[in-house]
């Protein structure tokens, strides 16, 4: 295991539930992990106090990009774990010949600023950024041309690459870059990797969220045999999973629309409301 990877777990980044208690989704479904790979920056608490800073400068571009970057370099400075983080990440990353060929790095607004700027300050290369209205920023303010410059983009994340799609692609292209490389932190292994090569996009990860990861947790005792099943059994069929635990664990339910806690009552409320895993709750809770 990498030290990516290792410090996923330490700092939680990645969260494995407890097999009797899994995670509410957004979606109103259930699962056995969460991924906040921001938490890399530090911990939780650094990574949300950002994610802080940035909100509240996202509507001044030119600020933004000078505050932020004094701050996520300051941070790199004094932080031992973001370092040790970037410097593996930036080694990993250099060994391809299109990242090499890039002159420009973007990331795309907010997370992938968390590893990009580092990226680009541990290179030499310019780094800009990209808001969700699709432009571009750098130090100099608003770029309308890149002028057929070679880019690779950072991101935190690649689950299955909707924001590319929707964003950081046509973002460059509008301006006239030329998109041959990206790396991630982490890739969920949920077809982002695919869609990206299929854009003749080269697409590194330092961290595949597949069995294999999930293997070398267990052999090294960071994962219990429960946890590993409950996650073996989620990866094969996320519904089926989902469907077992809720048709077997009639008051997981019942405890979840009770809670006090307004995200996960909300959540579990959409799984009835939605009929996210196609049976009859209510009955269940009724026998």
């Amino acid at each position: 295991m990498n030290i990516i990877a290792k410090k996923l777990f330490e700092t939680e980044a990645i969260k494995v539930a407890n097999p009797e208690s899994p995670f509410w989704y957004t979606s109103g479904k259930i699962g056995p992990y969460f991924i906040n790979t921001h938490f890399l920056y530090g911990s939780k608490n650094d990574a949300d106090q950002l994610l802080s800073l940035i909100d509240s400068l996202v509507s001044t571009p030119e600020k933004l990009i000078k505050e932020i970057t004094e701050e996520v370099t300051g941070f790199y400075n004094s932080n031992a774990l973001y370092q040790d983080v970037m410097e593996e990440f930036v080694e990993s990353i250099k060994k391809s010949s299109l990242f090499n060929d890039a002159t420009i790095i973007t990331g795309g607004e907010r997370r992938d600023w968390f590893f990009s700027i580092l990226v680009a300050k541990l290179t030499g290369k310019r780094h800009v950024f990209i808001f969700k209205d699709l432009k571009l920023y750098d130090e100099d303010g608003e770029i309308k041309n890149l002028n057929n410059e070679k880019v690779s983009h950072i991101a935190d994340l690649i689950t299955e690459a909707s924001s590319y799609e929707r964003a950081w692609i046509p973002a460059i292209k509008n301006a006239n870059g030329k998109l041959i490389h990206t790396a991630s932190i982490v890739d969920r292994c949920q077809g982002g990797y695919e869609f990206l090569t299929g854009q003749g996009i080269e697409c590194y990860s330092s961290v595949k969220i597949e069995r294999e990861f999930f293997d070398t947790a267990l052999n090294e005792g960071i994962l219990s045999q429960n946890q590993y099943k409950m996650i073996v059994d989620f990866t094969i069929d996320p519904n089926k999973y989902g469907s077992d635990f809720i048709t077997a664990n009639p008051e997981f339910m019942k405890k979840s629309l009770e809670s006090s806690d307004k995200g996960t009552k909300s959540k579990a409320q959409r799984c009835i409301d939605e009929n996210t895993y196609g049976i009859d709750v209510n009955k269940l809770q009724n026998k």
